[in-house]
């Protein structure tokens, strides 16, 4: 599939021509237009100390066993979904099952298995709301997105992919179509390029029948570093890699490349609606830095691996500053949350909150190895792991205090 090389949205706006500005005192958040896109840029939150929200301080539900029952133990939860009456829906990676849970917490009822056929999976990797009642899991392994109805029964399959690389789920639209994003995209042939590169990936429509709608836009790609290893090109994952982050909201895509402190609302043509900002953020990236990440890689590795891994990861390039944040997601309020960037297989303490315009709230912190699922007004759902690093899917109040 052909696609222009994306331009960065910094780029596209330089130097603003501005035919409108306000600024809003007590959030100190500027909210300006040019030709026809709002820029909302912010310094500081608008949340002062001891307001904003937080999470309650005991979950509101725990569902998680390393000892008990079989349909209470998870192996590598890949999504959940809180449905309106209380029933959570989980998709487990390690069973390939969809699980049921009551609003109590207790078990319901399984669907799908291992395998390719409808309604089976080779590599579960979301879960989410899709229209009306809908449901949809994305498997990663077959490019293939199941439709469910709410209780998890798998209603029908679309395939979608193509020649796009490494293709991830975004989510389902109002109308019932699929957005996708390519995970990465290196060249080859003549047109590789050795070292760190960073090349764009396209963001795809697909009708509900599973055709390609069309190519929304190009964002850029993950961060490479590539090596010629006896006449074979290699393809490593560098230290502080940028990748692009993605969401939907409604009719609407949040979109971001994490090179700076910004994200875009863009509509599904591709048109870039609304872009928010925050200034001043430290995004400097130390030699300290770059060494206690290595240091903390090789000390995951098996002895026999260390010395090899220090080694290939000296001898990579590293980016020039830190991703300025990890992933986003939207409640259900259509405020956007973006994830503090970490290195896996850590998960973002600190979540930033902007309201459903763009203004900067401020920070919702997390509870230690709590993965963030879903947020709604009142509740945010989530995986906890223990110090064994069993998972458990935990429910949590969300208390906003403004």
């Amino acid at each position: 599939m052909a696609f222009s090389r994306y331009i960065p949205l910094a780029a596209l706006f330089p130097g603003l021509t501005l035919s409108c500005a306000t600024e809003t005192p007590e959030t100190n958040s500027t909210v300006r237009d040019s030709a026809g896109v709002v820029i909302v840029e912010s310094r500081v939150p608008a949340w002062s100390d001891g307001w904003g929200w937080r999470l309650s301080e005991q979950p509101t539900l725990d569902i998680g066993t390393a000892t008990g029952a079989a349909e209470y133990a998870f192996s590598g939860i890949q999504g959940g979904v809180r449905l309106d009456d209380g029933t959570l829906v989980v998709a487990d990676g390690g069973s390939q099952e969809i699980r049921v849970y009551d609003a109590a917490g207790r078990f319901v009822r399984s669907t799908g298995r291992p395998g390719e056929g409808p309604g089976e999976y080779r590599a579960l990797s979301a879960l989410g709301k899709g229209p009306v009642d809908s449901l949809w899991a994305y498997d990663y392994g077959l490019r293939r997105f199941t439709v469910l109805t709410g209780d998890g029964r798998a209603v029908r399959t679309l395939n979608v992919g193509g020649t796009l690389s490494a293709v991830t789920a975004v989510g389902v639209l109002p109308d019932g179509s699929f957005i996708v994003k390519e995970g990465w995209s290196s060249p080859s042939g003549q047109d590789l390029t050795l070292g760190l590169i960073r090349e764009p990936v396209a963001v795809v429509r697909f009708s509900p029948d599973g055709s390609v709608q069309d190519t929304v836009v190009t964002l850029p790609g993950r961060e490479v570093f590539i090596t010629n290893e006896g006449g074979r090109a290699v393809m490593s994952a560098p230290l502080f890699a940028h990748n692009s982050s993605a969401a939907i909201r409604g009719a609407e895509l949040i979109l971001g490349d994490q090179t700076d402190f910004e994200v875009a609302v863009y509509s599904t043509t591709g048109a870039v609606r609304r872009v928010i900002r925050v200034l001043d953020r430290d995004l400097q990236l130390t030699d300290r830095d770059v060494a206690g990440a290595i240091d903390l890689t090789v000390a995951r590795e098996s002895p026999d691996r260390q010395i090899a891994t220090r080694a290939r990861l000296v001898a990579m390039d590293t980016p020039a500053t830190r991703p300025a944040y990890g992933s986003i997601l939207v409640d259900r309020l259509g405020d956007i949350w973006v994830g503090g960037y970490t290195r896996y297989p850590a998960v973002p303490r600190v979540w930033t909150v902007f309201s459903d315009d763009g203004r900067l709230l401020g920070d919702v912190e997390m509870p230690n190895r709590f993965a963030v699922l879903e947020v709604a007004d009142t509740w945010v759902l989530g995986v906890w792991r223990d110090e064994w690093d069993v998972e458990h899917v935990r429910l949590y109040g969300l208390e906003k205090l403004e």
